[in-house]
């Protein structure tokens, strides 16, 4: 059976592209692609991202996005079940973190929630009318029934948002988030970083064309379209903006 990344090349080959036509196209480095070419999966990231760029490619080459992806996982099944598994594995550890981020965030918001019915109690109980004081002639005091605090509905939004750099060559990265300074560093060729907020992440690059970007999972792009830094790029759950 013809392999994932047979069908790309000659594809490709059939279109009289290279593979330094296909990188430009699609952004994604020629590296990687004649990886994907050779079928060696082994070298590229997470299974997620492999689908990006195979999503990515199939659309440059006009093939069916989905039926490539597909091809793909047919392929690492019966030809890579180990490295499948490990990779498996770090993707269960990672929703596991997204998890347990959730639940912090829903436990602050029942607290949140908890203070405000509280709140809304103490000021009705503050606000209720007064009762007149009685003398003994007077008939004695009717209580009335009190009436229930009204529920106060409160949505909380619960955002995790996952940024992953891929840097294709030697480039000095610094990153904030949630407008905290948290990394500065340089990477080398082929070095991965993650980072997990919970609206934005605020990058500068040193060399823009040098290293790509993933937002839960999704391939975003590189940083820039040259050899420049990049300054105040900022990346959300909408996409990437310079």
């Amino acid at each position: 059976m013809e392999s994932v990344g047979d069908l790309l090349r000659r594809e490709r080959e059939a279109q009289e592209k290279t593979l330094e036509d296909v990188a430009k196209a699609t952004k994604v480095s020629s590296v990687i692609v004649q990886a994907i070419e050779e079928d060696r999966f082994s070298v590229l990231p997470a299974p997620v991202y492999v689908k990006g760029h195979l999503r990515t490619y199939a659309r440059f080459l006009g093939l069916d996005e989905d039926e490539i992806v597909q091809k793909y996982m047919r392929f690492t099944q019966q030809n890579e079940p180990d490295e499948l598994d490990e990779w498996d594995t770090v993707e269960i550890e990672l929703q596991e973190q997204r998890k347990e981020q959730g639940r912090r965030w829903l436990w602050i918001a029942a607290a949140i929630v908890a203070v405000v019915l509280v709140t809304v109690f103490v000021v009705k109980w503050a606000a209720r009318p007064r009762m007149p004081e009685q003398t003994a002639e007077e008939a004695p005091l009717v209580t009335q029934p009190v009436s229930e605090a009204a529920w106060v509905d409160t949505m909380i939004e619960v955002h995790g948002l996952e940024l992953m750099v891929v840097a294709k060559e030697r480039v000095y990265v610094a990153v904030s988030v949630d407008g905290e300074r948290v990394s500065d560093l340089t990477l080398d060729a082929g070095e991965r970083r993650r980072w997990e907020g919970v609206e934005e992440f605020s990058l500068f690059v040193g060399t823009g064309d040098a290293l790509e970007l993933y937002l839960n999972g999704e391939y975003l792009g590189v940083a820039g379209s040259g050899r420049g830094p990049v300054e105040n790029l900022v990346v959300t759950e909408a996409g990437m903006s310079r």
